[in-house]
């Protein structure tokens, strides 16, 4: 995706999602929680504008175990 199309930004999910039009007007209609609170625009500006961060590829679901040393007095 390239940062001059077009991405539609869910204010309540508060992500970028997938709409579908609402009546004959620029409203869209937010597939994930059925709100009509969604913006759209270019990638760079809504990343911009309401500082989305790119979701990461697959995140680690556990952290890596810390060892711990016994200290003796």
């Amino acid at each position: 995706m390239s940062n001059g199309s077009i991405v539609f930004y869910c204010k309540d999910c508060e992500k970028i999602v997938d709409t579908e039009r609402f009546g004959k007007k620029y409203v869209y209609k937010c597939k994930k929680c059925g709100t009509k609170n969604v913006a759209f625009g270019t990638k760079k500006s809504i990343y911009s504008f309401f500082h989305v961060q790119d979701e990461p590829e697959q995140a680690p679901a556990v952290a890596a175990p810390v060892e711990t040393a016994v200290v003796q007095k």
